[in-house]
């Protein structure tokens, strides 16, 4: 054999065993005081460590991620929780930013919408604001009554004490309607002027890229 033979035999042998399986299995790790060590097997102690393993030539060929602790796993499923929920509402609001740019024509369109809705409100409140003055005079009439038998030293008949008690729960009842219209009719202002700032900042946004594009 020539030398020359010789020696791609002894290389090729050499290489060989650099990677066979018993050096492929050699393994690294960190112990408790920071020191980096290596062998055949890790220690159950540094198994849940990140781990290299190497061949005989100190090349790293597979390294092992330590296992995530309990409180690390947590933390992860909190976090991807609290993404979805980001996406979600970031997707409601992209569909309620489209209805509001399908539903009016111009800032003008939803001004109209809210002065409408008001005046509607108001024309109730103002319905129920003359029934409370007609059940009013006929409760003044009823005492009025009530009145007179009391200074002729008769008691007020059982009827006409029904009828006072029944007027004046109307007259409570109307009431009460027109503090929750109200309310309602706050709420709606409040509703329009949300939506006509979020309408006016959406269609700057659309003309903006428009003359940008």
């Amino acid at each position: 054999m020539t030398s020359n033979a010789l020696r791609i035999v002894i290389i090729s042998t050499l290489f060989a065993i650099s990677f066979s399986p018993a050096y492929a299995r050699i393994k690294c790790w960190t112990n408790h005081e920071g020191v980096r060590e290596c062998g055949n097997t890790v220690p159950p102690e540094y198994a849940q460590q990140n781990t290299k393993q190497m061949n005989k030539l100190g090349v790293t060929i597979k390294e092992t991620r330590r296992a995530k602790t309990q409180e690390e796993l947590d933390a992860e499923d909190r976090k991807a929780a609290e993404e979805r929920e980001k996406q979600l509402a970031l997707q409601k609001q992209r569909e309620s930013d489209q209805l509001l740019l399908n539903s009016f024509a111009s800032a003008d369109d939803i001004i109209l919408a809210r002065n409408g809705k008001v005046s509607s409100i108001n024309a109730e409140i103002s319905l129920r604001q003359s029934h409370i003055k007609k059940l009013q005079s006929n409760l003044d009439k009823i005492l009025a009554s009530a009145a007179d038998m009391e200074r002729r030293g008769q008691r007020p008949t059982e009827q006409i004490l029904n009828d006072i008690r029944n007027v004046k729960a109307q007259i409570a009842e109307n009431k009460r309607y027109i503090v929750a219209k109200q309310q309602e009719q706050e709420r709606v202002k409040q509703h329009y002027g949300k939506d006509l700032i979020r309408y006016k900042k959406l269609r700057s946004k659309a003309d903006y890229l428009a003359k940008n594009k």
